[in-house]
């Protein structure tokens, strides 16, 4: 059986002199044999480009091997002779149903086992794909998609449905699946572990209007997407939720329906690029003016078509503003200080609650909706590049909402 990999091999003699291992994974091939001179000997023939003859390990030199991580992909196996750690990352699945055959090697079950010889193994490393592009049906590969791809685009085939086996694709970096149809995208997606760009561009995920967003709520997709893109969606609203992918750096929301961004977006700290051209804004959220952007686009919007009436200002009682409900104060601590939670910790109301704070114009959190007013900011002081429309004043309606009379 033959395992296409990443591994590093540890020697444990150099901690003893203090030399420190790489820490490099290299894309490897663990093949189990049997040895020619004897049926009840088996070995582990280990081979990479940069090792393309080949090491061979007895399996009767197993010392231990360790798989409290086997689900997310990962193993070692120690030897007692050479005095190696075979660190391994793999796809899960097959990398269970090769410790599970070694392991019976190492107990001599072996009757039911038909392995290999060594003369019959050809100690040349086979490429493992991470790559691979899509833009006909024909295209698809007749076994499924290959476990180890990295980078897959599947792009102008008018695909209606998101194709499940996706889901396999642990390795996978970067999707795109532009220029579809795809109206739904499952939960289950968010558990990609390793997802970091992801173009659903030209789809159809607002057609709907109601749209399934519970994949951003996901643990893995949340601490690893660093570019979103969701133009050209007939999206009419952004999800509150959308804060939580705090690792986004890339957004883009362009020609779609927008009237409005969620305020939660001041929220995401390492957000840099946004593009939100050709939709229907006709303000912006003032928590935004705590971003740090580098670039915006905010062309082809409403931005300066606000009636007068609907920008004046709206309640100006200041005692209004300093009595506050337990909830509300408890809730700005929370907002405040960047305390995490979910709905498996605290009911779905209290998230739903939380999410829909505002922000004042001094950053602080606002629960009190009641106070606020539409204000004219230029954006060239809060952002390094700025695209808008050529007959602009240069300045951009915000929504700002207000913490105390101080701010108004």
């Amino acid at each position: 059986m033959k395992l296409h990999c990443q591994i590093e091999v540890i020697n444990r003699l150099h901690s003893t002199l203090n030399i420190r291992s790489s820490g490099k994974y290299l894309k490897s091939t663990l093949a189990l044999i049997k040895e020619p001179k004897s049926e009840a000997e088996y070995s582990l023939l280990l081979f990479s480009t940069v090792n393309k003859t080949g090491t061979k390990y007895r399996v009767k030199s197993v010392k231990q091997m360790f798989i409290k991580f086997i689900n997310e992909g990962k193993a070692t196996i120690r030897f007692e002779e050479p005095p190696h750690d075979l660190c391994i990352k793999c796809e899960h699945i097959q990398l269970k149903c090769f410790v599970k055959l070694l392991r019976s090697c190492i107990a001599g079950d072996t009757k039911s086992i038909n392995l290999a010889k060594l003369s019959s193994v050809a100690v040349t490393h086979k490429e493992s794909p991470t790559k691979l592009v899509i833009r006909d049906r024909s295209a698809f590969p007749n076994k499924g998609f290959p476990r180890t791809l990295e980078f897959l685009t599947i792009s102008g085939l008018n695909l209606c449905n998101f194709r499940r086996d996706i889901l396999l694709l642990k390795q996978l970096v970067v999707l795109d699946l532009s220029n579809n149809v795809i109206e739904h995208i499952p939960p289950e997606f968010g558990d990609m572990p390793n997802l970091a760009e992801l173009n659903l561009a030209n789809n159809k995920l607002g057609v709907k209007g109601v749209i399934d967003w519970r994949w951003l709520l996901r643990l893995q997709v949340k601490n690893k997407l660093k570019l979103l893109e969701l133009s050209g969606n007939e999206l009419k609203y952004l999800p509150k939720s959308i804060w939580k992918l705090q690792s986004l750096v890339t957004l883009k929301v362009d020609n779609n329906l927008l009237e409005h961004l969620p305020n939660t977006i001041g929220r995401m700290n390492n957000l840099r690029y946004l593009t939100i051209a050709l939709n229907k804004l006709t303000s912006l959220p003032c928590s935004m003016l705590q971003l740090r952007l580098d670039y915006i686009d905010v062309s082809d919007n409403k931005l300066n078509d606000r009636d007068t009436e609907q920008s004046k200002m709206v309640k100006r009682n200041p005692w209004e503003m300093y009595v506050n409900s337990l909830v509300d104060i408890a809730a700005r601590v929370v907002v405040k200080q960047k305390i995490t939670y979910a709905p498996n910790t605290i009911p779905w109301t209290l998230v739903e609650y939380l999410d829909d704070a505002n922000s004042c114009v001094c950053g602080e959190p606002v629960m009190n909706k009641e106070h606020y007013s539409f204000k004219e900011y230029q954006l060239k002081y809060y952002c390094h590049v700025v695209v808008s429309d050529e007959n602009r004043k240069g300045t951009v309606s915000f929504l700002c909402y207000y913490c105390s009379p101080k701010c108004m």
